[in-house]
């Protein structure tokens, strides 16, 4: 009869799967760059498809906020790290362009003449990064997700403009879907009233998101569900949740941040985790990118 490990020797076996499986997922991902359309270079953090995947594999783009890619001690972000997790486990690759530190800037959320704009560079970037993440081997390119949080979240919107000058070029695949989570849309409305994605979207918002409002994207949503010819378009607005609901575990708190488009600006905004919000986008995303890249 062959003796079961006791409690002490169960906990250090754990303990070495986790650190076996910290280290491998350590040692898997590259810091990559790619040229944009306008010849600037652009850094990035590459997952690619975890070890047993099915190839070619399905990947998601991941754009980052105003605070930037990276904590002051170089690792990504809590947020963007819980959802890499998230992806990985569904076997698929992953690809977090560094808008901000490919171009020398840390965290432009307290900025307010901000010099990187979700409207105007960004979406090169995006592009950039599609056009380079197709080209990887294991990587299915009709199969590839593009999600973003506020800065990033606002970028992907911009990016997947019907018409819009960071629509894939001949050769390239576009996106096949969308998540995106707490953007503004208030800008977005006035200069493009007649907005529609090139493909299916998704928006995860807080209801009382007093940095970027959801009202704003509830209106683009109903806008867009009235054209007959525009792909599917959702919006889940999720009650007592600010900004930053769905980062695993932030304390709700008040946060100075500065803009040039605020009246004065600057504003006082709340952000912070929302657990039972946070579980329920998790699920409502998961579900959401299976449905179309699997």
């Amino acid at each position: 009869m062959t003796a079961r490990p006791g409690p002490a020797c169960r906990c250090a076996l754990a303990a070495a799967a986790l650190i076996l499986s910290l280290s491998f997922a350590a040692a898997a991902e590259e810091r990559v760059s790619f040229l944009n359309k306008q010849g600037e270079q652009i850094s990035a953090v590459y997952a690619p498809p975890p070890g047993g995947a099915t190839t070619p594999a399905p990947a998601v783009i991941m754009l980052h906020g105003c605070g930037g890619l990276f904590t002051k001690s170089g690792n990504v972000k809590a947020r963007e790290r819980a959802w890499m997790e998230l992806f990985a486990a569904e076997g698929w690759a992953l690809l977090l362009p560094d808008s901000f530190g490919s171009r020398g800037y840390g965290s432009l959320c307290k900025t307010k003449d901000r010099p990187v704009k979700p409207e105007v560079q960004r979406p090169f970037d995006t592009l950039a990064a599609l056009t380079w993440l197709e080209k990887q081997p294991g990587i299915a390119p009709s199969k590839i997700a593009l999600m973003g949080w506020s800065n990033g979240a606002m970028t992907g919107l911009h990016t997947i403009r019907k018409g819009a000058d960071t629509t894939p070029p001949a050769g390239v695949t576009d996106f096949r879907v969308a998540v995106v989570f707490y953007p503004g849309c208030i800008a977005l409305k006035k200069s493009h009233p007649d907005y529609v994605p090139r493909m299916p979207t998704l928006i995860q918002h807080g209801a009382l998101d007093d940095w970027t409002l959801a009202k704003p994207c509830r209106e683009l949503v109903e806008t867009v569900r009235e054209n007959p010819d525009a792909p599917p378009m959702f919006i889940d607005i999720y009650p007592d949740s600010y900004h930053g609901f769905d980062n695993p575990n932030s304390k709700v708190r008040t946060i100075v941040t500065k803009h040039s488009g605020y009246k004065t600006g600057e504003r006082e905004v709340h952000v912070g985790t929302n657990h039972e919000a946070r579980a329920k986008a998790i699920q409502r995303t998961l579900e959401w990118l299976r449905a179309h890249l699997t």
